[in-house]
Formats: structure tokens, C-alpha cells, sequence
């Protein structure tokens, strides 16, 4: 028997690693586009490090579907190639093939658990925070980064147009030909303008780093274009946490490992604690995932024996249609009832639909 396992569980898991594999590959492929608007002002590592994370927060779909798939074209590659039908004849009920099937199963599911509930929150987490959070805010807030030519800095009634973009390196911008509009009265009195806009010849932003508690900008040569007034050089400053902190994202239950969001629910400090034991359920759900869906691949295999493995890889996307619609309406009946349990209902859902379909397959 144990080379009968062993002949399934070698082609099972080059065919898992390979679908995994190629859906990954497609998942960074599509994904580089939102690592690189996410990385503005920081380099190309960045990019790479953010689009390598949203990957990696895919892990827990990828993983089952790869296995599901993979499960799809072995067996009935193997129907097809009567080796089931051999097996059969041979009185070994098909049960023992699809041992192999358990078995990666359940390595999948372990290793699945743990990912779910104690690295990818951390990758979540950390997939938000490759650059320096302030430095991304500002950037973002303020359009340093995007390609229109108009600049506004948040809750300071200061608008720059420009007319030519200068390079200045990673730690700061620099624009030449430049228009400031400046809504805020007293700020105009400050300087001695009488003219609410005012040409600029050089404005240099420098970025802030861990420290700063404002942004600074060097204006060189700022005329005013009604009374003649000129000065050299002028050096406003910013509040640095009005801008960075404008639009920012809080931190989430997606963000916590299971054992901290569960510490926290025990303790009574959770603000949702409710959510957060659905969040907990919602883990483990998916952890068991490519245990659940191992034996009803195995079995829609078997169907399939007649119509080609094309069609079974249709056929196989029954179950993850049910188990991804279960999730939708879990997460709609939580907030319709606030019970934590609904965090179950993709599993069983999956149990509820596959049980009965896998036992008539396997007794045939």
C-alpha cells in the first residue's frame, strides 16, 4: 500500500507545486502596478517589498486552490488512464488512493494554520508600512508623486503650480517656475505682499524622516507681481502630523496574530469583541480549507473520468463557489445578528453539500 501512496503523494505534489506556483506568479504580475503607486518616495526595493507582500497576503486562497486543482488532474489523469478502474478491480477500495490526499491535506491545513494565524497578520501589517508611514502620507497627501503640476499642502491654504520638475534624490523635491497661492491673509502680511499670488523661481520640499515634527520648504526668490516686493529666501514650516496624518489607515483586526487578538478578547480590552472572535473562526476556517476540499477533489476526479480533465477543473470550481459565498453571507449574517459562529459557515457549507457527494462517489 505504501507504494501506492507513495506513486499518488510524489505527482500530487509537483502538481500542487506547480499550480501554486504559476497563480502566484499571476497574482505579482498583477499586483506591481499597486506596489508601485504605493512606493511613492521610497526606491525600487520598496516596490518589490510591497508587491511581494500583497502577494503574500493571497497565501491562504492560493494555497487551497492550487491544492484543489492540483488534486482535479491527478486523479483523473488517473480515471482516464483506468488506473482507478485497475485499482478497483484489484478489490482496493478507492479509498486507499485517496489517502494520499488526506495526508497533504492535513500537512497543508497545519501549515496553513500557522501562516493564518501568526505571520501573515504581520505581513498585513507590515504591507501598509514598507516606506516610513509619514514620508508615504506626505507624499500622497500633498500629490508630490502624481503627475499633475498643481502641489497642496494640507490645512495650510498654500497651492503651488509649477512649471518644470527638478530631481533632487529620494530625500526631497524640488520644482522650478513657480506660482504659490496664498488664500491665508496673514501669511501674505507676514512677508510684506500685498498680491495673494506670487512667483517663485525655486521651492525645495525636504521630506521628513523619523524625527521631524514639520515640514520645511525653501522658497528662493519669491516676487510679488503688484508691488515689485522681492525677498531671497523665505523658510515656512508645517505642522508635520496635519499632513501625514490625513487619510490614515488605523490598524486592524487583519493586522493582530491570533494569540494577541485572543489575549485582548479574554482580558476585555477589545473594543469588538465580537469581530474579533469571527476573525479568529474565519482563520481557522480557512486553515482546514485544503482538507475540505482534498477528498471532494478526489471524488469530482472520479466524476469526471468520462469528460476530460478540462472539464473537471470545472467542475471544480463548485465547491470554492460554495465555500466563497458562504464567507460572503458569514460576514452579512455577523453583522445582522453578532454571532462570532458564522465565521464556520464556508466549512459547513462545504461539509454539508460535499459529504453526501463524496460518500456516493466513493461507494460506486
Amino acid at each position: 500500500m505504501w507504494r501506492l501512496h507513495r506513486y499518488y503523494l510524489r505527482e500530487l505534489l509537483i502538481n500542487a507545486a506547480i499550480t501554486f506556483a504559476v497563480l502566484f506568479a499571476i497574482v505579482v504580475i498583477s499586483l506591481v502596478a499597486r506596489g508601485i503607486q504605493r512606493a511613492q518616495g521610497g526606491v525600487l526595493r520598496d516596490a518589490a517589498l510591497i508587491t511581494i507582500f500583497w502577494a503574500l497576503d493571497s497565501f491562504p486562497h492560493l494555497l487551497p486552490i492550487s491544492f484543489l486543482l492540483a488534486t482535479v488532474l491527478t486523479f483523473a489523469r488517473a480515471a482516464q488512464d483506468r488506473e482507478i478502474t485497475a485499482i478497483r478491480s484489484a478489490g482496493i477500495s478507492p479509498r486507499v488512493p485517496m489517502t494520499a490526499v488526506v495526508l497533504v491535506g492535513i500537512a497543508l491545513s497545519i501549515v496553513g494554520s500557522l501562516g493564518l494565524h501568526f505571520v501573515l497578520p504581520d505581513i498585513h501589517f507590515r504591507k501598509y508600512r514598507i516606506i516610513a508611514e509619514a514620508v508615504r502620507n506626505v507624499i500622497q497627501n500633498m500629490g508630490l508623486g502624481s503627475g499633475d503640476d498643481r502641489v497642496t499642502i494640507p490645512h495650510s491654504d498654500v497651492t503651488m503650480t509649477f512649471g518644470q520638475r527638478e530631481d533632487s534624490g529620494s530625500d526631497g523635491v524640488s520644482r522650478r517656475d513657480c506660482w504659490l497661492f496664498l488664500r491665508d491673509a496673514r501669511r501674505i502680511d507676514a512677508v510684506g505682499f500685498k498680491s495673494p499670488i506670487v512667483h517663485v523661481d525655486r521651492i525645495s520640499i525636504q521630506l521628513p524622516d523619523d524625527t521631524s515634527t514639520s515640514l520645511v520648504v525653501l522658497i528662493e526668490n519669491c516676487r510679488d507681481p503688484l508691488t515689485g516686493v522681492y525677498a531671497k529666501e523665505l523658510r515656512p514650516s508645517f505642522p508635520l502630523q496635519t499632513i501625514s496624518e490625513e487619510n490614515r489607515r488605523n490598524d486592524r483586526d487583519d493586522d493582530v496574530v491570533s494569540s494577541q487578538l485572543l489575549s485582548e478578547v479574554l482580558r476585555g480590552h477589545h473594543e469588538a469583541p465580537t469581530a474579533a472572535i469571527y476573525t479568529l473562526n474565519r482563520r481557522t476556517c480557512f486553515a482546514l480549507l485544503p482538507l475540505l476540499l482534498g477528498p471532494i477533489g478526489f471524488c469530482i476526479a472520479l466524476l469526471a473520468r468520462e469528460r476530460g480533465r478540462a472539464l473537471a477543473i470545472v467542475f471544480a470550481l463548485v465547491p470554492l463557489v460554495v465555500f466563497y459565498a458562504g464567507d460572503v453571507f458569514g460576514a452579512k449574517l455577523l453583522r445582522a445578528t453578532d454571532w462570532p459562529g458564522f465565521g464556520w459557515l464556508p466549512a459547513a457549507l462545504l461539509l454539508l453539500l460535499g459529504a453526501p457527494f463524496c460518500w456516493r462517489e466513493l461507494r460506486r
